[in-house]
């Protein structure tokens, strides 16, 4: 978020204690308007606990939430402009998709004529038009998150907090998913605050996401910029998959960085590093994706390489994973994208050769 872009939810110092235990501990966070911002972390790490608190479902043991500028910390759910949808979607068995949607609408005596039109609008708008007298239980999964959404939705809350809102969904129809809840937060324009632990999922769904760990936030970014340059080593290991390395620094300035790797075969040079590093033990990381395996050894004299012994290989139609045992004992990830339909050229027990671009290294302190 841009400095002058004036936060739309603020976050000042949010802690929340259960006894002893702080299950949140002083966190900070800014949410713009329209924003589809998602909070990422394992079990246990105060992510559904924060919602909760943003919700007024968990009252603060200290610290102040503000949504559209207004102090929200003490105020209760139902006078917040906030709605929130929960993990079990939480719909109404006895009542049709169109009641269940409609419920809130009419708990509040809006005119039947004015429900009918806000609730057929937004059976539209989640594509369910042709639905609004099924029940519950004639209902897929997909179509069931889509009717929570819309009940969700249907009171035009400036927030909307979704907690692991596509848990229960098998993986094909969670990504298809992701993209229609994508859709429908952008003709809406209201801001989404997704809780996951789902790393693809925040990855696909977010404008940025939130690292949390043990009750605060680690890192705070773009997708790409929390994927390709992580923070320590927790985040590059907990988002994708990753190679990590122990490794000493040689030299260090603003120009380049010369580290020993004996994983990687040896020394190397780093132009334009992120910074100076000022310690001698840090960890080098690099993606599966970034390495190339080839039987035959780079020509270009640019490139560094090893060689190995491929010891596992798993093929799954767009792409193969190779787990390759170095000649220095080191076991290296390798991701290959299978563009070209043929027979496979690596498998079991070849050597090959592994190679990568130096600026795909990611150097992180150990």
């Amino acid at each position: 978020m841009n400095d002058n872009e004036k936060a739309f939810i603020e976050i000042r110092g949010i802690s929340k204690y259960f006894g002893d235990f702080a299950a949140v501990y002083k966190v900070d966070l800014d949410i713009k308007k329209g924003e589809l911002f998602s909070i990422l972390g394992a079990s246990g790490s105060g992510k559904t606990t924060l919602l909760r608190m943003m919700a007024g479902l968990e009252i603060p043991t200290e610290g102040k939430i503000f949504i559209d500028g207004i102090d929200m910390t003490n105020v209760p759910p139902y006078r917040r402009p906030v709605n929130i949808m929960f993990q079990n979607y939480a719909l109404f068995p006895h009542m049709t998709v169109f009641d269940n949607i409609a419920y809130g609408l009419k708990k509040e005596g809006v005119a039947k004529d004015i429900i009918q039109d806000k609730v057929s609008k937004m059976l539209t708008l989640v594509k369910l038009s042709e639905y609004g007298k099924r029940k519950p239980n004639q209902l897929s999964g997909g179509e069931s998150q889509r009717v929570a959404l819309a009940r969700s939705l249907i009171k035009e809350p400036k927030v909307l907090l979704l907690d692991e809102p596509l848990a229960a969904l098998d993986k094909k129809l969670r990504q298809s998913t992701q993209f229609e809840l994508i859709d429908i937060q952008e003709e809406l324009g209201v801001t989404f605050v997704i809780v996951t632990h789902d790393q693809e999922e925040a990855m696909t769904l977010s404008d940025r996401i939130a690292v949390m760990k043990e009750g605060e936030f680690v890192q705070i970014g773009a997708p790409n910029l929390i994927y390709e340059h992580p923070k320590n080593k927790f985040v590059a290991d907990f988002i994708g998959n990753i190679n990590m390395f122990d490794a000493t620094v040689i030299d260090s300035n603003e120009q380049d960085v010369s580290i020993h790797c004996e994983a990687l075969g040896g020394d190397i040079v780093l132009q334009k590093p992120s910074r100076a590093y000022n310690i001698k033990e840090i960890s080098v990381a690099l993606r599966p994706e970034k390495v190339m395996i080839d039987k035959q050894q780079p020509t270009d004299e640019n490139i560094d390489f090893v060689t190995g012994i491929v010891e596992d290989f798993g093929y799954f139609g767009n792409l193969s994973i190779y787990r390759v045992r170095t000649n220095n004992g080191q076991i290296i990830q390798v991701s290959k994208q299978n563009r070209i339909r043929s027979e496979h050229t690596i498998t079991w027990a070849d050597e090959v050769y592994l190679s990568w671009e130096s600026d795909s290294l990611i150097l992180l302190e150990s």
